[in-house]
């Protein structure tokens, strides 16, 4: 039977609007609620030793169970328009302010994606790892934008395989390692992107996602 990585639950019920995971199965926990990408992130970052993250300063985006806060030294959440709400476009925080931000499915809600971007590595450490959990999308060539919401979920960007182009991480000293997280209970894989300032922690990613 499967157990949910994030609360231990066993009882898996339809996602939203009754949809089931691409294996048949129900991908939501009755418990807490999580989905596929919450629980593959949780399964990815649970391979990393504990020593890489203990030390650093957190904070997440539209903030999920797929972190775990003892994990950090400090771990701060921050919610549009509700609880520590923060414009990414403009982030309210000094440099050099956090060594790990996460954000899953966020960017693409923001309409100055790229000046956000830029606030992000702002913000962050010079030893600082970035995720973004973008989607599938992002087995499209290209990225595709849009200067309003855009589709049923009123994004304004599409991300394809352009992504370190669009965001210029090599201009800003960023390197990216893709990593296929796979959801334990429904066997789903989500694509994720964490950008990193330091070649170690680079490194320390590559051997987790083949661990």
């Amino acid at each position: 039977m499967p157990v949910c990585n994030i609360c231990g639950g066993r009882e898996f019920v339809p996602g939203p609007n009754g949809r089931l995971a691409g294996s048949g199965a129900p991908p939501r926990c009755g418990d807490c609620g999580s989905l596929e990408r919450q629980r593959s992130l949780r399964a990815f970052l649970s391979r990393l030793p504990a020593e890489m993250l203990c030390w650093r300063r957190a904070i997440q985006f539209a903030p999920d169970g797929s972190l775990d806060p003892a994990w950090f030294r400090s771990f701060e959440t921050s919610t549009y328009e509700g609880e520590n709400s923060i414009d990414l476009q403009e982030i309210d925080r000094p440099d050099d302010s956090y060594d790990f931000i996460s954000l899953s499915m966020v960017l693409e809600f923001v309409p100055d994606d790229r000046r956000a971007f830029g606030e992000l590595v702002r913000v962050g450490s010079d030893s600082c790892i970035v995720h973004t959990s973008p989607g599938s999308v992002l087995n499209a060539p290209v990225s595709t934008h849009h200067e309003r919401p855009h589709g049923s979920f009123g994004r304004h960007h599409y991300y394809g395989n352009d992504l370190d182009e669009w965001f210029e991480t090599a201009r800003r000293g960023l390197t990216t390692v893709p990593v296929r997280a796979v959801d334990p209970v429904t066997g789903t894989p989500d694509d994720v992107r964490f950008f990193c300032r330091s070649e170690a922690d680079g490194d320390a990613l590559r051997v987790a996602r083949v661990s």
